[in-house]
């Protein structure tokens, strides 16, 4: 008989499942009850409570002295380290005899006599005419200096005479726009005046009615109680300090060798190859040729330019403006500053005395002493307690020198196991062949 499974039914990976309601509405869609949850995870009855494997948090505490020995110590032991070789090198001695400075190139190219090489070039003579040179050029034939006279100045030296009569300043607009004294509108609106009352105004308000302002005694201040240390002595002995014990341990050698330098007793010898072939000279000292003093030429310099000669300073009286004064042309009657506020709101004569109630009496100052005890301190007093005792276990350490136990259920239990593939990654090749989709969109598959 042939076996029907949808791809959900025959993963075992839990990776591949069905396309549900791939191409449907969203409000045909219908609940699928197939999942890989309800396949592989039934219900079962539980028998009881399992029992718990987890050791009781018990603290054990180890009563044998704190052993400070590490691998570290067993593994690298301090060996006795010997002093480092030092090579001493001998003295220098000098060399007896002198440097000798020949070479090839000395032996090679030894230094000759002979005569300076004469110039091939034929010596350059001058030949000179006899007819004297004439330094008479063209430029000073064709132009001559010719005798002029200084041309006279066209322009005429013309003094401004301010005209004797006054500017008339009469413009077109003034001419043309003339002035008039016009009427003023009379206003057709109604005069806006308020009702005003032949009563005093009534000031009186529930607040002066209600609150009536009364004398308020002097503030009694009361001396500030002094504190009061308790008489049990502080208990600062904590986990720390009773558990760990400071042991005294002897400081740790350094194993490293002392960085000493080598020194020696000789003077440095600096004389190098350099020094020795190569010496100073005297240079003497090179002649500096004397400039002639300056001498002052003499008679005096002539500080007078052209522009001096031609533009002298003359006297010119300011230029008065003709510019008319700015005169105003308003109306010279006086300013109306009556506004319809100050017209409605007048200001009245009113006193500042407030008004009272004559049915309630005047504040009287009682002759009794205030009491300055509260309730919370009249009823919680304060009683003297003594400290709680705690009743937490003492945190002590037991230490267990049984070797730890690392196995676990977890490792009994779940083994390693090899996984075979998902069958739904070759469907053909496990024997399954697509059949339908169903209306759920589950795709079918036969074998």
């Amino acid at each position: 008989m042939p076996q029907k499974a949808c791809i959900c039914e025959i993963c075992n990976c839990g990776r591949h499942k069905c396309p549900v309601h791939p191409t449907r509405p969203k409000n045909d869609y219908q609940e699928c009850k197939i999942t890989e949850y309800s396949n592989k995870y039934r219900a079962y009855e539980l028998q009881g409570k399992p029992e718990m494997f987890k050791p009781k948090p018990q603290m054990a505490r180890e009563t044998s002295k704190l052993d400070d020995t590490t691998t570290f110590k067993t593994d690298y032991i301090a060996h006795p380290l010997q002093s480092k070789y030092v090579h001493k090198s001998g003295l220098y001695v000098k060399p007896e005899g002198n440097m000798d400075m020949m070479t090839s190139y000395v032996k090679d190219y030894t230094e000759k006599s002979m005569d300076k090489t004469a110039s091939m070039k034929p010596a350059y003579k001058y030949h000179g005419d006899d007819v004297p040179f004439e330094g008479h050029p063209t430029y000073k034939d064709d132009y001559k200096a010719w005798k002029t006279s200084k041309p006279e100045a066209i322009k005429k030296d013309k003094l401004y005479v301010p005209p004797t009569a006054s500017m008339e300043n009469r413009t077109t607009f003034r001419t043309d726009f003339v002035p008039l004294d016009l009427p003023h509108t009379r206003s057709y609106k109604p005069d806006n005046l308020a009702l005003v009352s032949k009563e005093p105004f009534d000031d009186l308000t529930n607040h002066k009615h209600d609150y009536i302002n009364h004398p308020i005694p002097e503030r009694v201040l009361r001396a500030k109680e002094e504190y009061r240390p308790s008489k049990a002595p502080l208990e600062s002995l904590t986990t720390a300090q009773r558990d760990y014990i400071g042991h005294a341990l002897p400081k740790q050698e350094n194993f490293k060798p002392k960085n000493t330098g080598i020194r020696s007793d000789q003077p440095l010898d600096d004389m190098t190859e350099f020094k020795e072939c190569y010496k100073q000279w005297d240079i003497p000292k090179k002649d500096l040729k004397v400039r002639d003093a300056y001498v002052k030429p003499a008679g005096t310099m002539d500080n007078t330019t052209s522009h001096r000669n031609d533009y002298v300073p003359h006297q010119v009286q300011v230029t008065r403006s003709m510019k008319p004064q700015a005169t105003s042309g308003g109306n010279e009657a006086q300013f109306d500053d009556t506004t319809t506020f100050k017209t409605d709101f007048k200001p009245w004569q009113a006193s500042h005395q407030i008004r009272k109630d004559p049915s309630r009496r005047d504040y009287e100052m009682p002759n009794v002493p205030f009491e300055g005890m509260a309730t919370y301190k009249a009823h919680y007093v304060e009683h003297g307690l003594n400290p709680v005792r705690s009743f937490k276990p003492d945190s002590f350490v037991d230490a267990n020198k049984a070797p730890f136990e690392g196995n676990s259920m977890y490792k009994s239990e779940y083994t390693m196991k090899q996984v075979d593939p998902c069958p739904v990654v070759e469907l053909p090749k496990h024997g399954y062949r697509f059949l339908e989709t169903n209306q759920l969109g589950h795709q079918v598959y036969t074998k």
